[in-house]
């Protein structure tokens, strides 16, 4: 495992060696450890294109599993962001000390690299975005170039370490003359991630200094360069009996602040009860104090979660006996933030059980941490005071709707249509402070709330649902504080009226209230009733799809288009998506990923023209509704973002009944 800022290093050297190849035409397709080898001088020689073809065109299914792209799992042709996602795998690997995905047969590995989300959570927060746009699943996700990737590398580099951070990585790579010899570093990670043999073709074998020929033809065996990369070490690395030390002539920096999942799992000695819990813990910081009171509250939910449990089933000890039922306690934690300043975890609890089977024994819970003091946040950490008043939930309410499937319910009464719940926890029958009722998290886009229906209010098959409301439309409620600490600029109330008193009335004693549709930044379809997030700067022009209602949104300066559309169809996801690839291809394109999901499906490539495409469709049993972007590439870069914002704030609306 390196320090950042080494395999930082490691992961630019072997991009400036695939820009080359990328410049040329040339995908090498078989990028790994064992393939990039750096003298001790800093020479860095990317060997073995025994398995290169042409960009765009196709070659043996072959490569070294670990480090497979899904594009190549799947047979299609070979694209230089083929090589970035392999790159990228090897970068996650320096970080972490292993490979991204292990499996123990080819068919579940495969599953992992084309499905399974990246596991972040053991890599520094700084380095998730990097990662996940090098190794996302869709090439068209990715730098279309190694080249384009170097950019990014550098700017997350500096921003978070500096900008002496090449050369701090270089200190900690150096190494003894003992230690080297001609050429070597990256091949002492191959044992970690490529003991299965190589999918199809063979790889060429290298030796030290000596160029491969490899087993394909037309592609040049080696391109070597004077790079700044580097060999894979961090204090000393073993490998092989090898054992490779840092330079002494710089005292080590105190350690980092740095997160851990663990996992509590037994069963009581005198219930029915086996558990299987999962929590973060922090190790490093210079403040023992500190790091024991963000433990403490990361550990916390789990202990309070097993207690209850078993509370409960001694409550029922009889019909456990009975049944000869057991309660099953499972919690899974997940980093959604983590700055310098803040950490952000959502814990999932679940429960197995016949006898305590009622759907409000599972549910999600936060915990927000000060990492400078160890504290928890709580509201008055996180909202302005004047939001934390009953006029003040109510604007709370009126953003979160939008965001919502189906808007707040209302408890229906004896006469009139009764009354709409909120947010706010003060209306419960209980009464109390005036705060969410919600458990509330920070992500990088916005605050996640999730809401149990039933808390509110609503009747209990309302279920439970998560919602993210970006940091744009919550930034007037925060505390300029907290906005500090997730790393967002500062949001001053709109006007002269503070958030509790702003335009934002309250919740219609008579109707329910419509989503912003007058917000510049959202558009909600009156036929159908899917909501969308337009970025700033796209203007509006109507579209009409056979038997459907839509929108399409142009940014004339970026050449991009969105549109959002319904449509009365009872057409399967799996129809939908066979008819979108079709089409695709129809037109001249080229479809490089899909995928349907049941109930929604995604599809991605080039058109004929060249340009991206992206479109995500949902259908239901009488309609569906969809979006879909198209951009050129050169502007990939700066779509990115507002193109995953978009995506994920999309709600289809209703899809059950036609419009």
């Amino acid at each position: 495992m390196l320090a950042p800022e080494s395999a930082l290093a490691v992961l630019k050297g072997s991009l400036l060696g695939l820009a080359d190849a990328h410049a040329a035409g040339v995908v090498h397709r078989d990028y790994k450890p064992g393939n990039v080898l750096v003298s001790r001088e800093g020479e860095s020689k990317l060997v073995d294109f025994g398995l290169a073809t042409l960009d765009g065109h196709h070659g043996l299914t072959a490569g070294s599993p670990s480090y497979l792209a899904p594009e190549q799992w799947s047979g299609q042709p070979g694209l230089p962001a083929t090589d970035v996602y392999a790159a990228t795998c090897v970068f996650f690997q320096c970080v972490t000390g292993d490979v991204p995905f292990r499996a123990d047969t080819a068919d579940g590995l495969r599953a992992l690299h084309q499905a399974a989300p990246v596991p972040l959570d053991a890599v520094p927060e700084a380095l998730r975005a990097l990662i996940s746009r090098g190794m996302a699943k869709d090439p068209a996700w990715r730098p279309a170039t190694a080249d384009a990737f170097v950019t990014e590398l550098e700017t997350v580099a500096r921003k978070a370490y500096g900008r002496n951070w090449e050369k701090r990585g270089w200190k900690r790579l150096a190494t003894s003359a003992a230690a080297l010899t001609a050429l070597t570093p990256l091949a002492l990670l191959a044992g970690a991630g490529t003991a299965a043999a190589p999918v199809g073709a063979g790889t060429a074998a290298v030796a030290a200094g000596v160029p491969a020929t490899g087993t394909g033809a037309g592609a040049t065996a080696v391109l070597a360069g004077k790079i700044a990369a580097s060999v894979l070490i961090v204090g000393a690395l073993v490998a092989g009996g090898v054992a490779i030390f840092g330079n002494h002539d710089e005292p080590p920096a105190p350690a980092a602040l740095t997160v851990s999942l663990q996992t509590l799992s037994g069963h009581d000695q005198a219930l029915p009860v086996t558990y299987d819990l999962q929590f973060p813990q922090v190790s490093g910081g210079s403040d023992p104090a500190v790091r024991q009171r963000l433990n403490d509250a990361l550990r916390a939910p789990v202990d309070k979660r097993l207690k209850t449990i078993r509370d409960g089933v001694s409550g029922y000890r009889d019909r456990f006996q009975e049944t000869g039922d057991t309660a099953a306690v499972h919690s899974t934690a997940r980093i959604l933030l983590q700055t310098p300043s803040v950490l952000s975890v959502r814990y999932h609890h679940d429960l197995d059980s016949s006898v305590l089977s009622h759907s409000t024994w599972r549910f999600p819970e936060t915990v927000n941490a000060d990492l400078g003091t160890g504290q928890v946040l709580g509201p008055k950490d996180v909202f302005r005071p004047e939001v934390l008043t009953a006029a003040g939930m109510t604007t709370l309410t009126r953003r979160l709707e939008p965001h919502t499937k189906n808007g707040f319910c209302r408890v229906p009464e004896v006469d009139g249509e009764g009354r709409q719940v909120g947010i706010d926890a003060a209306d419960r029958g209980a009464g109390g402070d005036h705060v969410p009722g919600a458990a509330f998290g920070f992500t990088g886009t916005g605050v996640q709330f999730d809401i149990l229906w039933y808390d509110l209010g609503c009747d209990t098959a309302s279920g439970q649902e998560t919602v993210t409301v970006p940091y744009g439309e919550l930034g007037d409620l925060l505390l300029p504080k907290l906005l500090a600490m997730v790393g967002r600029p500062a949001s001053a109330p709109s006007g002269s009226q503070s958030p509790a008193s702003s335009s934002l009335a309250p919740p219609s004693s008579s109707a329910p209230a419509p989503p912003h549709s007058g917000d510049p930044t959202t558009y909600t379809n009156a036929r159908f009733g899917f909501t969308a997030r337009i970025p700033e700067g796209y203007l509006p022009v109507p579209c009409a799809p056979a038997n459907g209602d839509g929108m399409t949104f142009t940014n004339a300066d970026l050449d991009a288009t969105l549109t959002v559309w319904g449509g009365n169809s009872d057409q399967s996801s799996a129809r939908a998506l066979a008819a979108a690839v079709a089409q695709a291809e129809a037109d001249g394109g080229r479809v490089t990923y899909r995928k349907d999901e049941g109930d929604q499906y995604s599809v991605s490539g080039y058109q004929g023209d060249g340009k991206i495409f992206y479109e995500r469709g949902f259908t239901g049993s009488a309609s569906m509704a969809a979006l879909r972007w198209v951009y050129p590439r050169e502007h990939k870069a700066e779509l990115d973002a507002p193109v995953s914002t978009t995506l994920e704030a999309f709600r289809p609306g209703d899809l059950s009944q036609p419009h």
